[in-house]
């Protein structure tokens, strides 16, 4: 019994080597557009009904776009609108005619990088946790309609398994369209997510190319494993 305890042990051990086999690769990791590898994204924005882009319960879900097909390279989805968007900025006058600049702040949601990526370095993928997600949302309105939005995004995120290895995102996105205008969602943007991280719960929302992607991964550094074989003895030693 107890040599069969250990060799299930060892092999447990073997398997949690095989599946940390090095954190993603160090580096500054930018989007073709600025000549880089890592491809243009699309997202979402999803809300219930009587909400909007710049209200708390928008719900987020973005994937990498490699020109046919979303999400073969990068994700991150489910980060949620903690409160409505505060005003930085507003030049829209009495006719409903401007524009205003929104600072808005998102909560929760994850990350996933593929691990055939630039940062590549033996893992078959990297699933995190965002830990800080904001914009920057400019708005022109006419007649008070927002007819047209841009954004500016600044996130962090760590890696599952790597504790000291974060993730920094810097991009910019425009707003492609929005229910709000009638408009429909095409099937090649991510879909509407909820708060749950469920899809198909809404079907009101924004969606929006993301360029200008920077991607920063800094401070990786290899777990150490609390099991060791010399603790595993030491538990089945007579």
């Amino acid at each position: 019994m107890k040599r069969s305890g250990i060799a299930f042990l060892l092999l447990a051990l073997l398997l949690a080597g095989t599946s940390l086999a090095g954190p993603p690769l160090q580096g500054a990791y930018k989007s073709v557009d600025y000549g880089g590898v890592v491809y243009l994204g699309r997202y979402s924005e999803g809300w219930d009904a009587g909400g909007s882009a710049v209200q708390a319960g928008t719900t987020l879900n973005a994937q990498s776009w490699s020109g046919t097909v979303l999400g073969t390279q990068w994700k991150y989805w489910c980060a949620t609108e903690s409160m409505d968007g505060f005003i930085w900025i507003d030049n829209v006058d009495a006719n409903g005619n401007g524009n205003r600049v929104y600072l808005k702040s998102f909560a929760g949601g994850y990350i996933w990088l593929s691990g055939s990526g630039p940062w590549a370095n033996g893992d078959p993928d990297y699933p995190g946790v965002i830990t800080s997600y904001n914009e920057t949302e400019t708005v022109t309105y006419q007649n008070w309609v927002p007819i047209a939005a841009n954004t500016s995004v600044n996130a962090t995120a760590r890696f599952d398994g790597y504790d000291a290895c974060l993730g920094f995102t810097i991009g910019n996105g425009a707003r492609v369209g929005t229910t709000d205008l009638g408009n429909v969602k095409p099937a090649d943007y991510p879909d509407f997510m909820d708060p749950g991280c469920g899809i198909g719960n809404r079907t009101l929302g924004a969606w929006w190319d993301f360029h200008d992607i920077t991607l920063s991964i800094t401070g990786c550094v290899v777990p150490v494993e609390d099991a060791t074989w010399g603790a595993i003895k030491a538990i089945y030693s007579e």
